[in-house]
């Protein structure tokens, strides 16, 4: 169960700075309202949500993990509260998972700002299309 909790406190802070928050949101406070929208819950989202976007890049992974230890309590009791919600969360889970982004390979994905840097005459881009060459070209005519 606690694996379940915190793969739903993880997609629900993830999800919280992305496209697929609305319906994270809509899918989190339907849970919490067992089966229709708790107002109190969509406030603590929303709250989540402002909290995630005024975070600095410094400080935005403490602020994600502080904030899905907060709901990992609220996701405990509201089952201590109700056991029938634990049948529901596995799928709760698959519903954020599947609508949040996620990375593969040689690949990255991000929630918020990715920064891309490189040093030492190396080469940082999001994305290249084609051969990079970092040393000296061979002269050759000029091109127009």
């Amino acid at each position: 169960m606690a694996a379940l909790i915190t793969a739903a406190c993880n997609g629900l802070v993830t999800a919280a700075v992305t496209d697929s928050w609305e319906s994270v949101r809509h899918k989190v406070a339907s849970w919490f309202g067992r089966g229709r929208p708790d107002a109190k819950t969509l406030d603590r989202l929303e709250a989540t949500r402002a909290e995630i976007a005024a975070a600095s890049p410094g400080q935005l992974e403490q602020v994600r993990r502080d904030l899905a230890l907060e709901w990992t309590g609220r996701f405990k009791d509201l089952i201590a509260d109700h056991p029938d919600a634990a049948d529901d969360l596995d799928g709760l889970v698959r519903q954020i998972q599947a609508v949040t982004v996620t990375a593969t390979g040689h690949s990255a994905a991000a929630g918020r700002d990715m920064n891309v840097s490189a040093s030492s005459r190396g080469v940082a881009a999001g994305v290249i299309h084609g051969d990079v060459s970092t040393g000296p070209t061979k002269p050759g005519p000029a091109s127009s």
